[in-house]
Parts: C-alpha cells; structure tokens; sequence
C-alpha cells in the first residue's frame, strides 16, 4: 500500500496537490493552510502531487522509482559508441515511403494508447503523461547533463525534434513559453479528423513538462496551451 506523508513545516499552503490529484487524495484544509489526506487508499502512485510541489513537502512510500540510467558510468560509455562527430545516430527509416508507413502506424498506436488512458484515468491523464517525461528524462543516455534551465531547454528542442520543433523562450524567471511549429500530433490530429486538444495533445505538453522538470530539476505546471492549425503555445509556470 501507498503511504504519504507531509512535512508540515515545509509545506507553503499553496493547495497546488489537492487541485493537481486525480483521485482526490488530498482535501485542502483553509483553517490550517495545509492538504489532509483524506483518502489514501485512492493513491495510485502517479506522482503529480509531488511533481508540482514547490516546497517538495510530500513524500511516498510503497512507490517504485525508475533509476537514473544515465548516470551510470558503463551506460554513459556504451552509449558513447553511439556518436557520430558528438551527436547519436539518428533512428530514421532512410526511404520517404517506409518512413511515411512508419509515422501513420505510430500514429494509430498513440490515438489508441491515449483513447484507453483517457477513458480509465480519466482527470489524471495529465499525470501520466508528466510521469511519462519524468521516466524518460530518467533513463535516456545523455551525453551532457544540463546544469541550467537554458541546457535543459537546448537538449529539450534537439531531442524533442523533428516529431516537435519548439521554440522555448523564458520571458522571465518563472515562466516559460513554448511555440510548437512543426508538430506530430497536429499533422496526425489533422489526418484523422480530430480537433486539437484532445488526450493526445494533453499527453505531450505534460510529457514534456514531466521531462523538462526533470532534467531542469524544476517544478512545472502548464497553466495555458493555445493551439492553432499552424502553432501551439505552452504557458508554463515555474516553482522554484
């Protein structure tokens, strides 16, 4: 079973978990300014409470974490083998048509895996898309580990593309913005027929905030997404 615990003298009052929790663990209490956990048998593990904690006030027991494999010295040197002139092998199919075949078969995989999420996590999908980036930030190879936000945002953009090419931009110290131009999901959302800003769209901009978080070692929360036929614009708050 899942245990939580709260560090009361941490916690800021902010109520950012009891609005973030799908399952509604938490229960805000206005006297005390703190959450209660009210129902904890309701955890799942996800996560998000603590992800967006600004205080990192909230901790769980029973929760399995993936291992940071990108620290290890022996993946960091197998994965070295990988490099040409400092940057990995791109993993891309050389012909157009194979390549094109590939896409649209990813394509219906994701509408799939994203229909099924949403439909049995219903309100916590955004959770697992953050989870999602978090794991992958976890136990990608990397060849540089960023020390800044700006690092962070870089290797963002290039691992990132060219399913995404993003544009991210910090207008100042707690917020960031991401233009999202040439995009994967809109082309495939446009193929299909979908409106976009559905459970696909909202799996990736929390994938990718769950990611940035991570390698930034930051708290994210995306607080606005504008989506266009042309761009998207990601407006993310920064809790330092």
């Amino acid at each position: 079973m899942i245990t939580i615990a709260i560090d009361d003298k941490a916690c800021v009052g902010c109520a950012l978990c009891a609005d973030i929790c799908p399952t509604k663990v938490f229960v805000f209490d206005e006297v005390k300014s703190q959450p209660v956990v009210v129902k904890p048998k309701e955890c799942f593990g996800c996560l998000s409470c603590s992800e967006i904690c600004p205080a990192t006030a909230i901790h769980h027991d029973g929760v399995t974490l993936s291992a940071a494999f990108h620290h290890d010295p022996y993946a960091m040197a197998l994965a070295s083998k990988l490099l040409t002139n400092g940057k990995p092998i791109a993993n891309v199919p050389a012909d157009r048509e194979i390549r094109e075949h590939a896409m649209s078969d990813l394509g219906v995989r994701l509408l799939s895996i994203a229909s099924v999420f949403k439909q049995t996590l219903g309100s916590g999908l955004p959770a697992v898309g953050s989870i999602a980036g978090r794991t992958l930030a976890n136990q990608l190879p990397r060849y540089r580990v960023p020390k800044t936000m700006g690092e962070a945002l870089a290797l963002a953009k290039e691992q990132f593309g060219p399913a995404w090419c993003m544009e991210p931009s910090m207008p100042s110290g707690e917020q960031l913005l991401f233009e999202i131009k040439d995009c994967f999901v809109r082309e495939l959302c446009k193929k299909e027929g979908i409106e976009l800003g559905g459970e696909l769209c909202v799996l990736f901009c929390n994938y990718l905030t769950g990611y940035l978080g991570s390698t930034s070692k930051t708290r994210l929360r995306l607080t606005k997404a504008d989506r266009g036929a042309e761009r998207c614009v990601y407006d993310v708050k920064i809790y330092q």
